[in-house]
């Protein structure tokens, strides 16, 4: 800290330079990172955690981002490549990019400092952006959305073959229509080419009774395989729940276990939290605002099962804890956020350190007098 003319070369090789916002100098500010505008100690406290606090709503934020990103781009990839489409059309990505940017960004940067961000050690200076907790929560978090994404893709929806003439199916299925009953009661939303061609084994034809379908069930998939599926409505709404419960898995970014801690007490996060889940709720259900979207209206244990499906999220989250972070690549997080890593044991009582703090410890521990005479 300083105020006069002469504090400005310490001030500028500082690692952090306070100058005294009405005392100070116009050069010593000039050489300052930081302006205190009351010339008051305590406010540098409040500055560093403040800066804190804005630094980790920041990874919050990335470390959601990406794990939506990775999951979305994953899916379009191998929708275009395996289905010839993308089970999730333009409408529902730009969808799925507001709740990624937008909303997201104003749920977790509206998280409140907490006095504990005060005992934590400074970020050394090489500290990569995405800490190793960061990435462990990301690559799992990914991993297991998309293996419930391709089961819902590709293991669920009947598959009508598109003639009930079907040479194996006559004799064995007689009046009843020749299906490949998947999981879900509902017709695949796939491509029929991609279908006609992976269901072709006649051992695996199961014979669903009529009264099991609508009638003309087979008939309409087959003539308006263009309108928008059930099928394809549900891997729609399991994606969005997921998100939006992993949404709650981002405010923790130090592998603290209890993702809930203080969730009550930021009313900004809850109230856009429930609103994404009211707009996707309007926007699968709604008549016309669902066709534009590309979705039919689902039932009641449909949703449920979505909902349920996307909580797993927050089950998950305390298994990807226990994940060993040595299981990363040093080189995925830089050589500097693991050499001076401190190995201390999570007791999870407030006051001691927990394993959270191991990209925490600085990497230099020296005074700023020795810090100089060594420059």
């Amino acid at each position: 800290t300083g105020d006069g003319t002469n504090d400005a070369p310490a001030l500028k090789r500082a690692d952090v330079g306070f100058a005294m916002g009405k005392t100070g100098t116009q050069v010593a500010q000039n050489a300052a990172d930081i302006i205190v505008m009351d010339d008051n100690f305590a406010s540098i406290v409040q500055a560093v955690k403040w800066g804190r606090c804005v630094y980790d709503n920041i990874c919050k934020f990335l470390q959601f981002q990406l794990t939506v990103n990775l999951t979305a781009c994953a899916i379009a990839v191998v929708g275009a490549s395996i289905l010839t489409e993308s089970p999730l059309n333009v409408i529902q990505l730009l969808w799925v990019n507001m709740i990624m940017d937008s909303f997201a960004s104003l749920a977790l940067a509206t998280e409140d400092p907490h006095p504990s961000l005060l005992t934590r050690n400074p970020y050394p200076r090489d500290q990569p952006l995405l800490s190793r907790f960061m990435l462990r929560s990301l690559l799992w978090h990914s991993l297991y959305q998309l293996i419930i994404l391709f089961i819902a893709i590709f293991a669920l929806g009947d598959v009508c073959p598109g003639n009930a003439e079907h040479p194996s199916g006559v004799s064995f299925c007689r009046d009843a229509p020749v299906l490949y009953d998947n999981l879900g009661s509902f017709k695949s939303g796939r491509p029929p080419s991609f279908d006609a061609s992976a269901f072709t084994s006649e051992d695996e034809l199961t014979c669903v009774p009529p009264a099991e379908r609508e009638q003309g069930y087979c008939k309409d998939e087959n003539t308006a395989s263009h309108m928008p599926t059930k099928h394809y409505s549900i891997v729609f709404t399991v994606f969005v729940m997921m998100q939006l419960f992993n949404q709650i898995n981002a405010r923790k970014i130090h592998g603290e276990l209890n993702v809930f801690d203080g969730i009550f007490k930021n009313r900004y996060f809850l109230a856009i939290m429930g609103m994404e889940f009211f707009m996707q709720f309007v926007m699968v259900q709604t008549p016309g605002i669902n066709t534009g979207m590309g979705c039919t209206g689902l039932s009641f244990g449909e949703w449920f099962l979505c909902i349920l499906v996307g909580a797993s999220e927050l089950a998950l989250n305390p298994l990807v804890r226990q994940i060993p972070l040595e299981w990363l690549p040093a080189r995925l997080v830089g050589e500097g956020a693991t050499a001076g890593a401190a190995q201390m044991m999570d007791s999870g009582d407030e006051g001691r350190k927990t394993d959270r703090d191991r990209d925490d410890v600085p990497l230099v521990n020296m005074s700023r007098a020795e810090a100089r005479r060594d420059t």
